[in-house]
């Protein structure tokens, strides 16, 4: 059985977390794919967030770490989610599965989507469902952000930097990069690692 060095303890895991679950490479790849199934209309990274939990595989803490690399890394936030998961649970293989795992469902659905309206276009009833996906999409998104923002705000000077994020990417509608650029790296001084005086 496959087992996380970094796998956390049963008491370390949220309450109503289930039992730690042996994550091999085929766990991680039936597990992304219920993920992926799942995610019809969005919201990936709350899926995900809830069925590693489920597999007792990581802490809220843990998972907003990873969301958060997810996120600041190049690429959909979802692969990268599951890339790192997957390696952090069985290496590499582990990593591929569960890439595998997120991608297989939506491209399947896509392929044969793509096949049968090709130049025929969604029909209106069909839109307006989507529209009205999307608004179950945000909320189902906000569960993954707000453990997230919980962490954010225990940490040296999370609460002011979260603030600023929103304040120049939502309000004033700042360029992502330099806004991401100036407040990470300061996020990165403000929480370096510092020396722990001796005991005497």
């Amino acid at each position: 059985m496959t087992s996380s060095p970094l796998r956390p303890t049963s008491a370390a895991l949220p309450e109503g977390a289930g039992a730690p679950q042996p994550s091999t490479p085929a766990a991680l790849f039936r597990v992304f794919t219920g993920v992926a199934l799942s995610g019809v209309g969005g919201g990936l990274p709350a899926h995900t967030r809830r069925a590693v939990l489920a597999q007792g595989w990581m802490t809220d803490a843990q998972f907003a770490e990873s969301y958060t690399l997810a996120q600041l890394t190049p690429g959909p936030n979802a692969v990268n989610l599951a890339a790192m998961i997957g390696a952090r649970e069985a290496g590499g293989l582990g990593a591929l599965a569960a890439v595998a795992g997120i991608l297989c469902p939506g491209l399947i659905v896509m392929l044969g989507a793509s096949a049968l309206l090709v130049g025929v276009g969604l029909p209106p009833v069909l839109q307006s469902a989507l529209r009205g996906a999307a608004c179950a999409a945000l909320a189902v998104l906000l569960t993954a952000a707000i453990p997230v923002v919980r962490v954010a705000l225990r940490v040296r000077g999370g609460a002011v930097l979260s603030s600023l994020t929103f304040l120049a990417l939502g309000a004033l509608r700042l360029d992502l990069l330099p806004v991401f650029a100036a407040l990470v790296g300061a996020g990165l001084i403000l929480n370096r690692p510092r020396r722990v005086p001796p005991h005497d």
